[in-house]
């Protein structure tokens, strides 16, 4: 397989490409040739793609589908992707239950709105429903919580400022009503 070594950048096309740093130009021995095997190119994005994983796991967490489609942008190969995100969660780094756990809790939204939310983050419906049951999330009294902050401001902004959160009309109506009683 043909390359172009520009700095640290290794170019197998004009848009692929893989940064790398010094001491795997040197251990690859890189400078001297113009051609890799398949099985070095495979080691070449195993590599970069687990640096990568880490470094973006040390900064926040992801669901394992989140993980996959960022490190899918960078990096072709799907089967090294997958084994690295197994091998994540084998070892802990990746956690599904966890990371919805730790979003619920970081977020003020409607149950219903959470659920869509971490649907859409690869979570399955089994963890969701887990999560929210655990969680023993109470839509009405969050409201009164929210509205206790917008003290001061007008009704109607109020109500649109929760619907925006998934919570239903009728919930913070009922919300309201309990709080004026």
């Amino acid at each position: 397989m043909k390359y172009n070594l520009k700095g640290n950048k290794i170019y197998f096309d004009e848009f692929f490409y893989l940064d790398l740093n010094r001491q795997t130009i040197l251990d690859f021995d890189l400078k001297n040739r113009i051609e890799i095997t398949e099985v070095e190119y495979r080691e070449l994005v195993r590599k970069r793609a687990e640096s990568m994983a880490y470094f973006w796991l040390s900064k926040r967490d992801y669901s394992q589908k989140e993980l996959y489609h960022k490190l899918l942008a960078k990096y072709r190969e799907k089967d090294i992707l997958r084994e690295i995100l197994e091998r994540f969660v084998d070892l802990g780094y990746l956690n599904d239950y966890d990371y919805a756990q730790s979003y619920v809790r970081s977020h003020n939204y409607s149950k219903k709105k959470i659920e869509f939310m971490l649907l859409q983050k690869g979570i399955s419906s089994e963890i969701i429903k887990k999560v929210l049951e655990n969680d023993n999330f109470r839509d009405i009294t969050e409201i009164k919580r929210q509205l206790k902050r917008f003290e001061g401001k007008d009704v109607d902004k109020k109500i649109n400022s929760l619907m925006r959160k998934g919570f239903t009309y009728k919930d913070i109506q009922r919300a309201i009503k309990e709080i004026e009683e």
